[in-house]
């Protein structure tokens, strides 16, 4: 976030000399304000065409030197790229909207780019600044009468509180949206988003009633033709429907708005019901499905993350442009200009190629954390499938029709066996592994990494740490007996490879939910 910050503040010092350099005609900025309007008038239905035209409106403020259409265009841009995920590049939008709007004392504008932070912010997890920027919005905005951006402000800071685990202050402030909306005349299309944060506040003690909520959102959503509210919602009845073990109707809800966020380009949305999809299939015993919606769980998850660098990557080359322009008709007749330039240009270099360093370094830590979940999964599988084919095979003493297996798959499971009939054996290693296998050690190496994504030695510490976790949950022996069962002399190293197996140290380990 500095080095955005920093580009901010470059690209304003750059842009902020000429804009109040000319005299604006009033039919100049008339065909600011009509792009802006249809901008805001698609920003509940089509995020895609609302992006479009406030980017056309930007580029004709920019050429105006229009100081209030450059600060709403990067508003309006910021917020539709929240609502595809991309919350680094809204938070930049914001400041930049909010640099502007400072200097030229423009209040309303100030608070909706607060208003914007505060999204970006809350879905960073960044608690803190989520909370000082809705303050300011919300101080700002009860300075003028703009009630549908005071509405919104209100029903944010309720989605504040309510991840901050303060759900009757989050009621009171959706109740209170949702009064300022009515009192004043507010556009109906805002409402749906508010009655179903009303729903969450009440589904912990009373799913019936939130569902209710969700049902009356929804309804209002469709008449309203807020249809990116309506994806939400129906991925959120789909999650609740999950949560009350209803797998049928959770199915049928989470497709739907599945369906209706891939028109829309919804991710988030995407993401949820793909993860929510995954979850329906595990309780289902549908393993090898749930694998497959993991995978496009991720990919959505990979796709966000690729798609915020490289539209980074346009924004910073489209000022880069800008830049250049502005500081060629200043700079011409001075060397102390020229000077100047060449360091803009080099932090502007800079800048983005640490922009990029860090791109890498995430996607590398998505894609370890994505495959080390998958490995997990795909073992939980197979161990259960040997299992149950086992007991199938004991039963009835002939081979089970239809389960026909890769060769992969085979040989993972193969795999695995060996590794838990070794488990106790400090010395079991990847050299023994390859014996019992008929395998060389490289060939080895190259098919559990081809079909895991990870080494043969990886493979054999993840099955003594998960053997070891479901062991520490039984109570069936001391943790240091249990380090020794599952292959470990040396309990130092069974604590430290625990811990970053898993997240927590082995005496703390309480479930499932610590895995990382």
């Amino acid at each position: 976030m500095n080095s955005r910050a920093l580009l901010t503040v470059v690209f304003i010092g750059c842009v902020m000399p000429g804009l109040a350099a000319d005299p604006i005609r009033k039919a100049d900025t008339l065909e600011v304000q009509k792009l802006i309007q249809t901008s805001k008038q698609y920003q509940w239905t089509n995020p895609d065409q609302s992006l479009r035209y406030a980017d056309e409106a930007l580029r004709l403020a920019r050429e105006l030197n229009y100081v209030k259409g450059i600060a709403t265009a990067n508003t309006l841009k910021g917020f539709c790229f929240w609502r595809f995920g991309d919350n680094e590049l809204a938070i930049e939008s914001a400041m930049t909207a909010l640099e502007i709007a400072q200097q030229a004392k423009l209040k309303h504008l100030q608070a909706e780019s607060y208003y914007i932070l505060a999204r970006g912010y809350m879905d960073l997890a960044e608690r803190i600044k989520a909370r000082e920027s809705i303050e300011l919005a919300e101080s700002m905005a009860q300075q003028g009468d703009d009630w549908e951006q005071l509405c919104s402000i209100y029903n944010l800071k309720g989605v504040i509180l309510f991840i901050a685990d303060k759900p009757d202050s989050a009621l009171f402030f959706y109740n209170k949206a949702l009064e300022v909306g009515t009192t004043h005349g507010v556009d109906s299309i805002n409402f749906p988003r508010i009655i179903s944060n009303i729903g969450e506040v009440y589904a912990p003690e009373n799913a019936k009633l939130a569902m209710s909520y969700y049902q009356r959102a929804l309804r209002l959503a469709r008449n309203t033709g807020n249809k990116i509210t309506e994806a939400s919602i129906t991925g959120i009845i789909g999650m609740a429907y999950l949560k009350a073990n209803d797998l049928r109707n959770s199915e049928q809800t989470l497709q739907s708005a599945l369906v209706l966020a891939r028109e829309l380009g919804l991710r988030r949305v995407i993401r949820q019901a793909y993860g929510g999809l995954v979850d329906v299939r595990l309780r289902q015993g549908r393993g090898d499905e749930a694998v497959v919606y993991l995978r496009k769980y991720y990919a959505v998850r990979d796709s966000l993350l690729n798609t915020a660098k490289i539209r980074q990557i346009v924004e910073l080359e489209a000022r880069h442009e800008l830049q250049l322009k502005e500081q060629r008709i200043q700079v011409l007749n001075s060397e102390k200009h020229i000077q100047l330039l060449w360091k803009n240009i080099l932090l502007g270099a800079l800048s983005l190629l640490i922009l990029l360093s860090i791109a890498v370094y995430m996607l590398q830590r998505y894609r370890y954390r994505k495959n080390r979940e998958m490995l997990n999964l795909e073992i939980d599988y197979l161990t259960r499938q040997h299992k149950e084919t086992k007991e199938k095979f004991q039963a009835t003493l002939t081979p089970e029709a239809g389960q026909l297996e890769s060769h992969d798959q085979k040989l993972l499971k193969q795999a695995i066996l060996i590794v838990e009939e070794n488990l106790s054996d400090p010395l079991f290693g990847v050299e023994k592994m390859a014996s019992e296998m008929n395998m060389s050690r490289a060939s080895l190496h190259r098919k559990i990494k081809t079909i895991t994504g990870f080494p043969p030695s990886e493979l054999i510490r993840s099955i003594r740490l998960r053997t070891a976790a479901r062991l520490i949950l039984g109570k069936v022996d001391s943790v240091s007996q249990i380090a020794t069962r599952v292959g470990f002399n040396d309990y130092s190293h069974f604590s430290k490879s625990f811990k970053k197996h898993f997240g927590v140290a082995p005496t703390s380990y309480e479930g499932p939910g610590e895995v990382q």
